[in-house]
């Protein structure tokens, strides 16, 4: 078992590896801290605005669930859809989550989103494939050919933000974070 300060020092220096794959060096490369961060930030917005149109959500616990939801990565490492192990990656970041010195409180907000059996959970899983969209359009803007990368995730999470209700407010969020345009080509 690690200790708090070694699961936050693994997150703030373990490079999402789907960004390296496309090319992006490691010295660019997102970190899992850093999309853990832009998450939350989203989270918060979309369900400031969910709730504002009546959807009853906690924008904290969206917030929480956000910042939370990839931590056992600092465990297992950042695996990429690329590999092709989309089960064995979930079994996987259940056990290391349930390693990590964690109260059973946040341990329950991680079964949350991987269910996504509350409002919140469905937010920060929208929200997740957002900040994944927003941080393709800046390596876009670099010159990475990520472009792909970014579509999958726009398509995935405007197609769970209609299941869930959130549509209208995933765009909104989209539009406000500049990514308009930057995936043609």
């Amino acid at each position: 078992m690690k200790s708090l300060g070694e699961v936050l020092e693994a997150l703030s220096s373990l490079s999402r590896t789907g960004w390296m794959l496309r090319g992006v060096p490691h010295q660019l490369a997102e970190t899992v801290a850093e999309h853990l961060f832009a998450s939350a930030v989203i989270a918060g917005e979309i369900a400031w605005r969910a709730r504002s149109s009546g959807l009853q959500a906690s924008p904290e616990k969206a917030v929480a669930i956000a910042l939370y939801h990839d931590m056992a990565e600092s465990v297992i490492g950042d695996i990429s859809k690329r590999a092709g192990l989309s089960r064995a990656k979930r079994e996987a970041e259940a056990r290391a989550f349930a390693s990590l010195p964690l109260s059973e409180g946040v341990k329950n907000l991680f079964r949350e989103f991987e269910e996504a059996s509350s409002p919140e959970a469905r937010i920060a899983r929208v929200a997740e494939l957002l900040a994944t969209l927003w941080r393709s359009c800046v390596y876009v803007r670099l010159g990475f050919g990520v472009e792909d990368i970014g579509r999958g995730s726009l398509e995935e999470a405007l197609a769970l933000a209609r299941e869930w209700g959130l549509e209208e407010h995933a765009q909104g969020v989209a539009r406000l974070l500049g990514v308009e345009g930057c995936l043609e080509g």
